[in-house]
């Protein structure tokens, strides 16, 4: 692959060119283990003092509050060595921001400098309003580090408050956009940057307190690494962090190396209103090392989601970490053995003058899902003894999220506003032996977590009173382990006329989808309930929306997917679903086939019978497999138990199996569901739910949600299924 189409990161950020396999280790050996831990967390604790530090001293509650910051430290190469903070994403994009500024300003560099970016397209980070403050640390008159701080604006200029302009068709619509320039020069303010600043942004006093916050942590984090170089000795410093990143990319290879060699693909898609915007990602583990193909993406639009190739790698990276290095800092190390590949001129890798105000999101986080369920698809192929094989699960579902912005006039005439975060607050796919988690979108707590405003906070700070806020109920992300329940949430304006909207809604026809037979789940929705009694739906990706003081708002956020046929789900924990209400009864028994008496209790007999009636029904009206093995014998009980393909699927020799029943379903190296009858349901017109049924049993093995007319979204390709033993 060239350069010229598309743009392959190494681990470093950098287009890939050095040769592939292990790195040598230069320095590893060269530091002993309690030393490379006592800095781990003498690392560790400066970054999350860094981020404490904006927090506290931040004004904008999106940042005080919820915690929408990061504090990153890098070594002298610009290479990611900790971070801290609640934002994960934050960290694989500073390198970057640094790579750019020292491109820009190399030579010219001095102790007190403090420089600022936020274009996606020239040094900035995941969007506009995460702006990037980058502070070198000098020793000696040389770099020993950078510490560098991200937190969300509340504005940072452009056509609509807060900088998410839907409306957008090109980058210089959307915000102030600033390449590496300093704020600060040899520890003196540059007044013009700072007057530039306050000249473009609607709520400037706000805004400059929060940046100097950023300011802030990052002189914290540069006195604390000083320091620490200082009582190491700066060459043994710089030798033991790198010794560290060594260590790390170490024991990653040794993980990647457990997996599965093979290809591991899905496709998912972007909406924007009627329009799709293609998101495939192609996994190729080979031995050590892994790279992510997003080939066929979409071209670049005139919507603000676009991304960029620093972006995705990063979002990427942090997601599948979580579930292969959980246990590991997430620094330099964990993204050597990684490489992607984003074509140029594409929603995954665009070029000015694309709008890219939500570069993190919809577009990133697809392609982000994409990638997290083809590591999934790769553990699920290598067996119990897979890294990850105990988290294993459906989609990461930060791609249902609702966010919106409000703006509206205070009694002084002035412009206010502020990011709804609770729009964040997704249900989490079920995983492998458990129900997925309300309100919280990732499958594990490895990263701090943005944090909704408490109601009290919120209503005494803006002029909005809460109607309603609850998990959502319902039964969309079925499974024998269910998915979570997204956000459900109302309130009205108070204290003002009205309310100005803009909507950052994703999801909102078009599903995540389950995992080993689980089902899709929920989408996101806005609506208004107007005076006059009609609930009127609103556009994931409106604005100029207005609220009046006599309506009100209200969202229901997505989820994630099920794992695992429903009809398999402990009747006990339906009857606990439907008690707190988060079914129906009717959804209990069309669903799950669990029927409850009068009292509550589960009718053990009938819901037996009722099980075997869907089961049979379901291998009644399927249609027939594409290619149906008629003349393969389904395997005996005691054969069971071959090597991995997919949950609930096995290999022996050239076949693949139904793991229960032993239902023969294809011949290598065809698709594994060539031999499973499927059921389709289509919704809204557009919409297709198939179910890939075991032949003998009928419980679901797959169920995929894509658009009508488009082919498969999964393929499994074992180097041992595409050759296998004769």
């Amino acid at each position: 692959m060239t350069k010229s189409s598309g743009t392959i990161l190494d681990g470093e950020g950098r287009p890939a060119g050095r040769g592939a396999g292990t790195a040598p280790r230069t320095y590893a050996s060269s530091v002993d283990s309690i030393t490379l831990e006592v800095l781990r967390t003498r690392l560790a604790a400066i970054a999350e003092e860094g981020a404490l530090t904006i927090e506290r001293t931040a004004c904008n509650p999106v940042i005080a509050e919820s915690r929408d910051c990061s504090c990153t430290l890098l070594d002298a190469r610009a290479q990611l060595l900790m971070g801290g903070g609640a934002v994960a994403h934050h960290f694989g994009v500073c390198d970057h921001a640094v790579q750019a500024t020292v491109a820009a300003h190399a030579g010219t560099l001095a102790p007190g400098d403090v420089f600022i970016a936020n274009d996606p397209h020239n040094g900035g980070g995941l969007h506009y309003q995460d702006v990037v403050v980058q502070r070198p640390v000098f020793v000696d008159g040389e770099i020993i580090a950078w510490a560098v701080n991200s937190g969300h604006m509340m504005d940072m200029g452009g056509m609509a408050f807060g900088s998410w302009a839907p409306a957008a068709t090109e980058c210089y619509q959307e915000a102030l956009r600033l390449p590496p320039v300093r704020l600060f020069r040899a520890g003196m303010e540059q007044q013009d940057v700072w007057a530039i600043l306050r000249n473009n942004i609607r709520v400037s006093s706000l805004v400059e307190m929060d940046i100097r916050s950023l300011v802030a942590g990052s002189q914290v984090a540069h006195d604390k690494l000083l320091q620490l170089a200082l009582a190491m000795g700066a060459q043994r410093f710089l030798q033991a962090v790198r010794a560290l990143q060594e260590r790390t990319e170490e024991e990653m290879r040794r993980r990647i190396s457990l997996l599965e060699d093979g290809e591991y693909a899905l496709t998912t898609y972007t909406e924007w209103l009627d329009e799709l915007y293609r998101v495939p990602c192609r996994l190729t583990v080979d031995g050590d090392r892994m790279h992510f193909d997003f080939a066929g993406a979409a071209p670049q639009c005139p919507h603000f989601f676009n991304s960029k190739a620093h972006i995705i790698r990063a979002i990427v990276v942090s997601d599948i970490t979580d579930v292969l290095a959980h246990d590991l800092p997430l620094s330099a190390g964990l993204f050597a053995p990684i490489t992607l590949h984003c074509p140029e001129g594409t929603v995954v890798n665009s070029r000015p003058p694309a709008p890219t105000a939500s570069a993190h999101f919809d577009v990133a986080l697809n392609a982000s899902m994409a990638a997290q369920q083809c590591v999934m698809m790769a553990i699920a192929a290598s067996g119990p003894r897979a890294p990850g094989a105990h988290l294993l699960s459906g989609p990461v579902a930060p791609s249902c999220m609702g966010l919106h912005t409000w703006s509206f006039q205070t009694p002084a005439g002035t412009p206010d506003g502020w990011l709804m975060l609770d729009g964040a607050m997704a249900g989490g796919s079920a995983g492998y032996d458990r129900d997925g988690y309300d309100l919280f979108s990732f499958m594990v707590a490895r990263k701090a977590i943005i944090e909704a405003v408490d109601v009290e906070l919120f209503e005494s700070r803006y002029p909005a009173l809460v109607v309603e806020k609850r998990p959502r109920p319902g039964v969309p992300g079925a499974g024998r382990y269910r998915a979570g329940a997204g956000s459900q949430m109302a309130y009205r304006p108070y204290g003002v006329r009205e309310l100005a909207g803009v909507m950052l809604g994703m999801r909102e026809w078009l599903p995540l989808p389950g995992f080993a037979g689980g089902l899709p789940g929920a989408n996101t929705e806005f609506a208004i309930r107007r005076a006059d009694g009609r609930r009127e739906p609103v556009s994931g990706h409106a604005s100029g929306v207005r609220v009046r003081e006599d309506e009100v708002f209200e969202f229901r956020l997505g989820s994630g997917g099920g794992l695992g046929d429903p009809i398999d789900r402990e009747v006990s924990l339906v009857a606990r679903d439907v008690c707190q209400r988060r079914l129906t009864r009717e959804e209990a028994a069309g669903v799950y086939g669990v029927l409850l008496d009068s009292a509550g209790d589960v009718d053990a007999e009938q819901t037996r019978l009722r099980r075997v009636q869907v089961l049979a029904a379901r291998l009644k009206t399927a249609a027939p497999a594409a290619r149906p093995l008629t003349d393969i014998a389904p395997l005996s009980a005691n054969a069971i138990g071959g090597l991995p393909l997919y949950c609930g699927v096995e290999q022996h020799g050239a076949f693949a199996y139904a793991s229960v029943s032993g239902a023969p379903l294809a011949r290598a190296p065809d698709h594994w569901t060539d031999g499973c009858p499927t059921l389709e349901e289509v919704r809204g017109g557009r919409l297709l739910i198939r179910h890939y049924l075991d032949p003998l049993t009928g419980k679901f093995l797959f169920v995929e949600a894509l658009p009508r007319g488009e082919p498969r979204t999964i393929d499994i390709r074992p180097k041992r299924w595409t050759a296998p033993p004769s």
